[in-house]
């Protein structure tokens, strides 16, 4: 996309003036399933305690007492479900037109009215699927420009393709015009997970850097469980992925103490289930292995407590496992766990800080293995407890702190 492609378009004029006497209302779009979606519903939880009136778009219902409407986003045009559809719609047709038949028409009418008609102060995009919107002169009126036009774009969204499949090749020219947008001047400001993602994007694309907004979950009151020296219980919980070091962790498991036990709290993924369960019927220590079912997402802190220490083992692969901070880290902080972690730029620094876990030096299983054997009760107690102290600082409250003053216009203190 080129640069004269954004001079027209003026800039957003600045927050919502709250002397008019009206609720200020707010936007918030996510091209997922909100409800399994714990950095957005924070989003929604922020906005309403600050006394914003929320609306949503997303896939599937939501129903919850913090959101006004939630409007869901309509199921595809069946003829761009098609592998000719999908041709057609990214070969042939020019690429906003595209974006119009696969995503704008998917989004209820009466929410595109509402938006025509300037009915929210605050439009918050998640991730950069709906970016592509904001410069659509058919809903983003003069009067929508008049918003705060906040874009959160998570993690880092890689300039190929998001995927390295057919599909993927066939949609990456259109991908790679949607990411584009991320660098739209009608874009008041910017959150990211990090401030390394951050920097990523602020060097792409020229802007200031993107304010950190964490993945943290919101403080629990809890203490950490005691240490059984018998049974030191590892945990593995959230998203299975075969990125995330399952191999090396059941390679660990192979050499690791009996005193060592396993449990991987998963999400559902049927093939990652099943290759898991395979595994773990043949392996040596599968007496020490198990899957559990997943706990609640407001739940999660106070059912891993019983645990002793996380496991979060990535190999940088790629930049977001490179920059990895995941939800499961802070929500073992919460847990009052001790983190084990590979060595890296943004996990490792802060157990390092806190000295609530183990940074491994390398990548292998045997590496696992290695920084876990010698641990005592005593030690996996002490990591426990800087968790406990941890956890006192790294907090939903404190991030939501930091995202109401970015939304407002202003910058957060980094």
């Amino acid at each position: 996309m080129s640069e004269r492609d954004f001079t027209a378009m003026p800039a957003p004029r600045g927050a919502y003036d709250a002397d008019i006497g009206a609720t200020p209302s707010a936007l918030i779009a996510s091209y997922s399933n909100i409800e399994s979606d714990p950095r957005v519903r924070r989003q929604i939880s922020w906005l309403a305690e600050a006394g914003w009136r929320v609306d949503t778009l997303g896939l599937g219902a939501y129903p919850a007492d913090e959101i006004h409407d939630h409007f869901e986003l309509a199921p595809p045009k069946a003829w761009t479900t098609t592998k000719l559809g999908t041709a057609f719609a990214h070969l042939l047709l020019p690429r906003r037109q595209t974006f119009r038949v696969t995503l704008r028409s998917r989004i209820p009418a009466d929410l595109r009215k509402r938006v025509r008609e300037g009915a929210y102060q605050l439009i918050l995009l998640n991730e950069t699927e709906f970016a592509p919107w904001i410069a659509d002169r058919r809903d983003f009126t003069s009067k929508t420009r008049t918003s705060l036009l906040h874009i959160d774009l998570h993690e880092y969204h890689n300039p190929e393709r998001r995927r390295n499949t057919f599909g993927g090749r066939l949609t990456s020219h259109h991908y790679r015009w949607v990411r584009n947008f991320i660098g739209h001047p009608l874009f008041s400001s910017r959150t990211v997970v990090n401030d390394a993602i951050g920097s990523i994007y602020a060097d792409e694309f020229g802007f200031e850097p993107p304010v950190q907004v964490r993945n943290i979950p919101p403080a629990v009151d809890i203490r950490p469980s005691d240490v059984d020296a018998e049974n030191i219980r590892l945990l593995f919980h959230g998203m299975p992925g075969m990125q995330r070091g399952f191999a090396e962790i059941l390679e660990a498991m192979r050499s690791l103490p009996d005193r060592f036990s396993m449990t991987f709290m998963l999400m559902p993924n049927q093939r990652v289930h099943e290759w898991l369960s395979e595994e773990i019927s043949q392996h040596p220590a599968r007496a020490r292995l198990q899957i559990v079912p997943p706990a609640p997402m407001r739940e999660i802190a106070e059912r891993i407590n019983e645990y002793d220490l996380e496991i979060i083992f990535y190999r940088p692969l790629n930049k977001n496992l490179e920059f990895a901070q995941p939800n499961k880290f802070f929500e073992s902080i919460q847990g009052r766990l001790g983190i084990v972690v590979a060595e890296g730029k943004t996990m490792a620094p802060i157990v390092r800080e806190w000295e609530n876990g183990v940074v491994v030096s390398g990548f292998e299983g045997a590496d696992l293995a290695d920084a876990l054997a010698s641990l005592t009760a005593e030690d996996v107690a002490a990591m426990k407890e800087a968790s406990d102290r941890a956890a006192r600082e790294f907090n939903a409250e404190a991030e939501g702190r930091r995202f109401l003053t970015v939304i407002s216009g202003e910058r957060s203190i980094r």
